[in-house]
């Protein structure tokens, strides 16, 4: 009997212990569906059960160890086949059972992290929606005491799919097709460095936030986003608290702090709070219906007569958050970022742009109001949509917008250096900086490849033109203004267009007719080239040796094609050039004059101009002639001017006979002298 004492002794030591120093989890599951818990245990430590099942509204309390470190998620849409193999549509472990076994969760999955009784004796913890999102969910610790600030605080992600996730990122349900079940993280999507973390972008310092991370930070702002997201994600706890895990927790709208102080209230209940009684209840709602009767019968006829007195539009609130994937201000808080519009940055065909300042971080901003206008908003929609889907260095980055019936506006990175325009007629008009020259065309080249290329939707931009591309305080090119643009779909080459769209000068050939060929993402090209020989200056050159008469003018690419075939550089560069500029100048003529050829078929694409551009100039080809028929064309002496340089136009040649006639070259030919005779007498125009 003494002998026994010891061991009996040891075993209620341990069972005091254990019951003292481990945790509870409970995990509740409030979603209309089954969920099956997952747990994977990081540390050599066991977890008392690594998959379950939970029902809907059943709750199951498990007894943690006090130091454990693990990650825990759920599953949906979960079977077992016909073998006996268990598998999820969502969440997946790979073990064929509901038991992981030590397998980890398949992305997209909602992902809470655990460090219990770490570094200082704290507790750390958080919600990850890095590698996708697939079920909503929120973390609260279970406290006796009071608590401030980051500490012990709740933590989780609610969203609703149909609104947050973008289209191209959903995963849809076998059964219903109609909702989607879960959403992708964009390195998995597209499996690119910037959004993978990887090889150039490895680092904190080169790998960014995305649109899509930001997409998710704008709606769960304490939950980590992508790979580098801020540490104060991370939730610290020093109280040795137990913790309470809540599938599809109550209130389902947008993960903010008002969401997650209702999960908290929940819990609190949970905890030991007092229940409202019934008759309390009871008279909440007998006295609240009439009220409520009345405002739903005055919402209905508010709604029905303003349906009736408004223009039907094709972008309604529901739709427009579908397509954008951006914080969303009102007008009246933009109005407070730019102080009432107290700074005019510039004016353009398609309304004003202003300086401002984000409210949280004080970050330099411009804030573009459009112009009020009884449309749906199509133009607005196009550059609000397309620039949510870029992020890329040579690509203005779009921060959010506003839109409320026909007052829009959108917010983008404020570029202190100004537009290439501004930036080349006050920096350049003297001496050029060849090399700057060269890596603005490479940085703009990159931009359009990218955004032809490798981007997550195709975009054809249809209004390249130095007032279209800022330069940022180390003067690296954005491409920005996508009022005009299109998108396409990934494999798709040939634009359908009803209108011709885009600015004189800039605009391709076959905008003009379709005598010239089909619209696709070569016009851009065409635009790129002509922005080249401007950025050179080649454009700005008066010309007059060729025709017999000082009202007359050539087609400018033609002298400049000329002068660069009889080896008379000097005349479009200048003197005093060193060999490296002249090198430079040569490439970016020759470069230039591919890209505008009249045939859309003849202009290389985006990434082999790069290649040209970055490749050795004694491996370039001359191009052929761009201007094919090389006639000399009449400019009237007065010339009508029109303040719209941004615009649709209808195209003049629709109907006419697909065979490229001398007729379409030569009426081409005018619309540009006439646009650069125009410049020249009033200046350059604003962006």
């Amino acid at each position: 009997m003494v002998g026994r004492f010891p061991l009996m002794f040891l075993l209620v030591s341990h069972l005091f212990v254990s019951g003292v120093m481990s945790r509870n989890f409970t995990i509740e599951n409030k979603c209309d569906y089954t969920v099956w818990p997952g747990i994977l245990t990081m540390a050599t430590m066991v977890f008392p059960t690594t998959g379950f099942t939970l029902k809907k509204g059943e709750s199951r309390v498990i007894n943690v160890p006090s130091s454990w470190t693990g990650r825990l998620w759920g599953r949906s849409h979960c079977s077992t086949s016909s073998t006996g193999n268990f598998s999820c549509a969502t969440g997946d472990c790979g073990s064929g059972k509901i038991e992981c076994s030590g397998a980890r969760a398949s992305p997209p999955t909602t992902l809470i992290d655990f460090t219990l009784d770490g570094p200082n004796g704290e507790d750390y913890y958080d919600v990850t929606v890095a590698d996708g999102y697939n079920l909503p969910l929120v973390v609260v610790p279970q406290l006796s005491g009071r608590r401030s600030g980051r500490t012990c605080s709740n933590v989780g992600c609610v969203v609703n799919l149909n609104k947050t996730c973008p289209s191209e990122l959903r995963v849809m349900g076998s059964s219903n097709k109609e909702h989607p079940i879960a959403c992708m993280n964009a390195c998995d999507k597209f499996k690119l460095p910037e959004f993978c973390c990887y090889g150039e972008h490895g680092t904190p310092e080169t790998c960014q936030p995305t649109l899509y991370s930001k997409n998710f930070k704008n709606e769960c702002p304490l939950a980590y986003s992508y790979a580098y997201d801020d540490r104060n994600s991370t939730v610290r706890c020093s109280n040795s608290a137990n913790y309470i895990i809540t599938f599809c927790p109550l209130i389902t709208s947008n993960t903010t702090n008002n969401t997650i102080s209702s999960a908290s209230q929940s819990s609190k209940e949970t905890n030991g709070g007092t229940k409202q009684k019934s008759s309390w209840k009871l008279k909440l709602i007998l006295g609240v219906s009439a009220a409520a009767l009345t405002i739903m019968i005055t919402i209905f006829v508010v709604v029905i007569v303003r349906k009736n007195n408004e223009r039907k539009s094709d972008w309604n609130d529901q739709n427009v958050e579908a397509v954008v994937m951006l914080k969303r201000y009102s007008y009246t808080r933009v109005k407070k970022m730019t102080n009432s519009f107290a700074h005019v940055l510039g004016k353009g065909g398609f309304g004003t742009v202003y300086k401002g300042k984000l409210p949280d971080s004080g970050r330099d901003i411009a804030v573009k109001i459009l112009k009020e206008t009884e449309g749906n908003g199509e133009e607005f929609i196009n550059e609000v949509a397309s620039m949510s889907r870029t992020s890329h260095v040579n690509i203005v980055s779009l921060l959010g917008f506003c839109y409320e019936r026909n007052k829009r506006a959108i917010i983008y990175e404020f570029m202190p250096s100004g537009s290439l325009d501004k930036f080349v007629s006050e920096n350049m008009s003297t001496k050029k900086d060849w090399e700057k020259l060269y890596d603005i065309a490479i940085g703009v080249s990159r931009g359009l490849e990218y955004l032809h290329n490798r981007c997550v939707t195709r975009i054809v931009h249809f209004d390249i033109k130095p007032q279209n591309i800022l330069m940022d305080e180390n003067l690296c090119p954005k491409i920005s203004d996508f009022g005009l643009a299109k998108l396409c779909k990934n494999k798709e080459s040939i634009i359908s267009m009803l209108h011709m769209r885009g600015t004189f000068g800039y605009i391709s050939p076959e905008m003009f007719s379709k005598n010239f060929g089909a619209v696709s993402h070569k016009s851009d090209v065409y635009s790129f080239g002509m922005v080249v020989l401007e950025m050179i200056g080649a454009k700005n050159i008066e010309r007059v040796e060729y025709s017999g008469s000082n009202n007359s003018s050539m087609y400018f690419p033609d002298w400049v094609y000329k002068d660069f075939e009889r080896g008379e550089t000097a005349r479009i560069f200048g003197d005093g050039m060193t060999d490296e500029e002249e090198k430079i100048a040569k490439k970016l003529v020759l470069v230039a004059l591919w890209c505008i050829q009249m045939n859309p078929s003849d202009r290389p694409p985006m990434i082999k101009v790069i290649e040209m551009l970055e490749g050795n100039l004694e491996a370039m080809e001359v191009p052929a002639n761009p201007f094919l028929l090389a006639q000399a064309t009449t400019v009237p002496d007065a010339l009508e001017d029109s303040s719209e340089t941004s615009a649709f136009f209808n195209p003049s040649h629709s109907e006419r006979d697909t065979r490229l006639t001398s007729e379409d070259a030569i009426h081409f030919s005018k619309e540009v002298l006439q646009q650069t005779v125009e410049e020249s007498q009033h200046g350059s125009r604003s962006s």
